[in-house]
């Protein structure tokens, strides 16, 4: 699997990813590799040391989907009179392209409310699901809507307490998107391909692998793992994995032969490996413990949040390295050897990945917000940083 990884990255960096995206972009939820890892780019990790250089900013309105970068567009969503907006911006400029809005309830139980899903760019289309469980495919461009559905009604699917916070993903000809029945939908038209039972409540992101030259899904809604036969949607193996409330928000992290799977409300986190046909534990313990966000991995390291601490954990042990606390439930990304952390208050903070201390280069606030849930962007040397208060800032972080 690490081969495999390396050689994606490889080729990805010296090449387009997509139709119309750019070797730097990001083009889905956890980037262009799904691993939460930015793709060769111009970066300075002490980006904020002379000040923060804004290039533009946007008020989507209320939510926590993210930023989706490709082709020279940025693509978010917010929620706003009643209505959920999906826009389309100039990533450079700022400049509103486009948008579609559509009346939707706002779902602000507990939080401000508003969409949560990231959109998926595949060539000259961009797929979006808002938090009602409908789903769009627009033309990338122009705006138009391609194709709808209302899947939770189509599927009989009833929408989670906290709504539908998971992306879509796509590979091949097809999209896949965990709504507690996982489905594969045709990304032409949004026809069926296969649905599993319902495996309850669902607010994660499938995570595609391939072990031993086959295809796999791994899907994390409430009643814990499941592997899933990525061509037929047949069920391989389950890990069950309860917490209060059911919510289990963090994509899990595929390394090699291993998954790594995480929640708050009073759970933890386990290491599991796959053998092809089950699930066996390789460690649990309470050391990372995702809310919102997904840990990143590097060199035998994962680097995520234990509640509200910045942890990093020995993949191999599953034991504490160090611990950083101030950040509240805060999110990562990786570029290179460098974490790129945000805090729930809106402080950016790089360092060094390490597993023997955290030392930040940079500690710069970016953005003001009651919560920041929602993982940062990089792309083309900008990073996109959004408040769920509707605030979205790009900053200039190559120079």
């Amino acid at each position: 699997m690490r081969a495999i990884y390396v050689l994606i990255l490889g080729w990805i960096a010296g090449a387009f990813v997509t139709g119309g995206a750019y070797a730097s972009d990001w083009p889905q939820w956890r980037g262009p590799t799904r691993d939460g890892r930015a793709a060769e780019q111009p970066f300075n990790p002490a980006f904020g040391k002379g000040g923060v250089d804004v290039k533009w900013s946007a008020d989507l309105g209320v939510g926590f989907t993210g930023v989706t970068v490709a082709g020279g567009r940025a693509f978010t969503a917010g929620w706003a009179d009643g209505k959920t907006t999906f826009y389309a911006f100039d990533a450079a400029t700022g400049e509103k392209l486009w948008s579609h809005s559509f009346d939707s309830p706002k779902y602000d139980n507990l939080n401000v409310g508003g969409p949560s899903g990231t959109a998926a760019v595949d060539g000259d289309r961009v797929y979006h699901q808002a938090r009602d469980g409908r789903t769009f495919c627009y033309d990338a461009a122009k705006g138009t809507v391609i194709w709808e559905k209302d899947l939770a009604q189509q599927y009989g699917v009833k929408v989670p307490q906290w709504g539908f916070s998971g992306s879509p993903v796509i590979i091949g000809d097809t999209l896949y998107l965990d709504m507690g029945k996982t489905l594969a939908l045709s990304k032409d038209d949004g026809s069926e391909r296969w649905a599993t039972e319902d495996y309850g409540p669902a607010y994660s992101t499938p995570a595609p692998f391939t072990f031993k030259g086959k295809e796999y899904l791994a899907v994390f809604p409430s009643s814990g793992l499941h592997i899933l036969d990525l061509a037929s949607g047949k069920h391989i193996a389950h890990q069950p994995w309860k917490t209060n409330y059911g919510v289990h928000a963090a994509t899990p992290v595929i390394v090699d032969d291993t998954i790594l799977i995480s929640s708050e409300y009073d759970n933890g986190c386990a290491l599991l490996r796959f053998t092809g046909n089950a699930l066996e534990i390789v460690w649990e313990n309470k050391n990372i413990r995702q809310k919102m966000g997904t840990s990143v991995y590097r060199d035998g390291t994962f680097y995520g949040f234990n509640s509200t601490k910045l942890v990093a954990v020995d993949a191999k042990t599953g034991e504490e390295q160090w611990n950083e606390r101030g950040l509240g439930h805060g999110t990562i990304i990786l570029y290179g050897d460098t974490l790129i952390v945000l805090s729930d208050k809106g402080e950016v903070l790089t360092a060094p990945a390490s597993p023997k201390t955290f030392k930040p280069v940079t500690r710069v606030s970016v953005i003001k917000d009651r919560t920041l849930w929602t993982s940062p962007t990089l792309a083309g040397g900008l990073l996109y940083v959004r408040g769920s208060e509707g605030r979205l800032v790009c900053i200039e972080v190559s120079k």
